[in-house]
C-alpha cells in the first residue's frame, strides 16, 4: 500500500529542484562568446536605448532573469530577433502589446547574466561600451538611434534625445571619429517636476549627408526620412 506524503514544502523544494536542472541543461547548450560582434553590440545598443534587463525572485525564492525591447516597429523587432538567433542561437518571437508597440522578451540566465557584464541598461546609467572596432561601432549607434532619435525632414536634422546628458557625450565624440559633427544642447527642465532633465544631440546640415553615407539607420520609417534629406 502507498503512503501518501501530504507535506507542501516537501513537494515545493522537489519541483524546484527538478526545475533548476531542467534550466541547468538547457542552459547547458548554449555557448555565449565572450568577443564582441557586429550582432552583439546592435543588441546592447537596442538594451540602451529601449529595453532592460531584469533579476527578480518569486513567492518560491526561484531567481529570474529576464530581458525585454520594446520597439514601435514591428520589422525592427523582427530585426532584433534575428540578431539575438545569429549571437546566441536561439528563436525568439515578436509580440504586440497593448500600447500599439511590439517587444522581444528573452527568459534566459546566461545570456542576461553576459549582457549585463558588458553594460549597465538604466537611463542614467548606459553608456557606449569600450572595445568595439569601428564597424562594431558604427552599429551600435544606428541601433540606438533607431531607438532614440527623430528625424526632422523640414529642417534636415537628426535629433537624439535622452535623460542620459553624459551617454549623449559619448555618442557625440563617437560621430567625431567618423567625422560627423554635432551639437548637444541641455539638460533642460521638465515642464512635469518629477521628470528628469533631457538633453538633445542635434546633426544638421551636410553632417545628415555623411550620417546617412557612414552610419544610416535599420528602423524603416526613419530610414525613409533620412532619404528624402539626403
Amino acid at each position: 500500500m502507498r503512503i501518501m506524503v501530504k507535506d507542501r514544502e516537501f513537494y515545493k523544494k522537489i519541483g524546484k529542484i527538478g526545475l533548476e536542472n531542467r534550466w541547468k541543461k538547457e542552459h547547458s547548450k548554449f555557448r555565449i562568446k565572450k568577443y564582441w560582434s557586429k550582432e552583439k553590440a546592435a543588441i546592447d545598443a537596442f538594451l540602451c536605448g529601449d529595453g532592460y534587463i531584469a533579476i527578480r525572485k518569486d513567492k518560491n525564492g526561484t531567481i529570474h532573469h529576464e530581458a525585454q525591447i520594446v520597439l514601435d516597429n514591428f520589422e525592427l523587432c523582427s530585426y532584433v530577433c534575428n540578431l539575438f538567433k545569429k549571437e546566441f542561437k536561439i528563436n525568439l518571437n515578436t509580440s504586440k502589446r497593448k500600447d500599439n508597440c511590439f517587444g522581444v522578451r528573452i527568459n534566459n540566465k546566461p545570456i542576461c547574466s553576459h549582457l549585463l557584464s558588458l553594460n549597465k541598461y538604466k537611463s542614467m546609467e548606459w553608456k557606449i561600451p569600450f572595445g568595439l572596432n569601428e564597424t562594431e561601432l558604427r552599429e551600435w549607434i544606428k541601433c540606438f538611434c533607431d531607438c532614440e532619435s527623430s528625424v526632422d525632414i523640414k529642417r534636415r536634422k537628426i535629433q537624439v534625445k535622452s535623460i542620459n546628458h553624459n551617454g549623449l557625450y559619448e555618442i557625440k565624440k563617437a560621430l567625431k571619429s567618423f567625422k560627423i559633427n554635432s551639437n548637444l544642447y541641455g539638460p533642460y527642465k521638465q515642464k512635469i517636476k518629477r521628470h528628469r532633465d533631457y538633453s538633445i544631440l542635434v546633426i544638421s546640415s551636410d553632417d545628415v549627408i555623411k550620417y546617412k553615407k557612414l552610419i544610416n539607420f535599420n528602423h524603416p520609417l526613419k530610414k525613409e526620412k533620412l532619404a528624402r534629406i539626403a
